[in-house]
């Protein structure tokens, strides 16, 4: 079924906090491959949402000084979680390290994920019209879609 109202870029980034939530919520749970397999699959959501950010929802931050002051910590968190994925990369599930990085990855995630959807979203909402939201989550769709095979490539490397 078609959608008939276009969606805006916050709505976007809000549902892929939920789905990486409910990622990390089956990690949990999970033992052995199928821990790989949820650990493979928060690695790529999390690297395409950061990287799709960054082309897309950052850059129009910086076009307004009430969100400006956002981006920075928002890249250096980004940074942060790239680094600790990678370590959970290195790792197998049975190391005992690896649910610590798991735990640590999520409460960053935690911070992040809170910070902007009250903080930022409600600075851009003062900031954007619907149209402006709407465009950016065009953007951000489309360039999603071209990063995917680079993230899915980096997680097999």
């Amino acid at each position: 079924m078609a959608k008939t109202k276009a969606t805006d870029i916050l709505s976007l980034i809000e549902a892929e906090h939920r789905q990486v939530e409910k990622l990390f919520a089956e990690a949990e749970k999970a033992k052995g491959a199928k821990l790989v397999e949820q650990f493979n699959q928060i690695y790529i959501a999390l690297s395409l949402h950061a990287r799709t950010e960054e082309l897309v929802f950052y850059p129009a931050l910086r076009e307004y000084e009430e969100t400006e002051q956002y981006v920075e910590e928002a890249e250096e968190e980004h940074e942060e979680v790239s680094v600790i994925l990678e370590e959970i990369k290195a790792l197998k599930p049975t190391d005992s390290e690896f649910k610590e990085k798991m735990s640590e990855l999520k409460e960053t995630l935690a911070h992040h994920i809170e910070e902007e959807e009250s903080e930022i979203f409600n600075a851009v909402r003062e900031c954007m019209d619907e149209q402006e939201l709407i465009e950016l989550g065009q953007e951000f769709q489309e360039a999603k879609a071209k990063l995917m095979p680079d993230i899915e490539a980096a997680l097999a490397m």
